[in-house]
């Protein structure tokens, strides 16, 4: 597994999301006490990408049909998405966030997956 740096930790606030686009998949980052977790910033319902305005309250709100995702687990709390948020690892390097490396296949199985 290949980990890239994602953002320095200074830049996140508690709570707060940051969305970058790593090997052409968007990945959501947000901070949570001492931990960060990353997912690819898509819903599993029906692909909304998921944007940094979205986190809020212990929540990762979907744009496109409201569904709430809890941020320590990416699991699905109301509306129509079954699957959980991909998780990616994360690791804390000096400095900086660094997360596992997405392959842009991953956006491809999450869709044969949803239809």
């Amino acid at each position: 597994m290949e980990m890239v740096r994602f953002a320095r930790v200074k830049v996140f606030a508690e709570g707060m999301g940051r969305v970058k686009i790593i090997r052409g998949v968007p990945v959501l980052v947000v901070k949570r006490g001492d931990e960060f977790k990353a997912y690819v910033a898509v819903c599993p319902h029906k692909w909304y990408v998921l944007c940094e305005r979205a986190v809020k309250d212990g929540f990762i709100i979907c744009p496109g049909h409201g569904e709430r995702f809890k941020v320590d687990t990416g699991e699905p709390t109301v509306g129509k998405a079954k699957s959980n948020l991909i998780e990616l690892k994360t690791a804390i390097k000096g400095n900086d966030v660094y997360i596992e490396a997405p392959q842009r296949s991953i956006l491809e199985e999450l869709v044969k997956a949803t239809t």
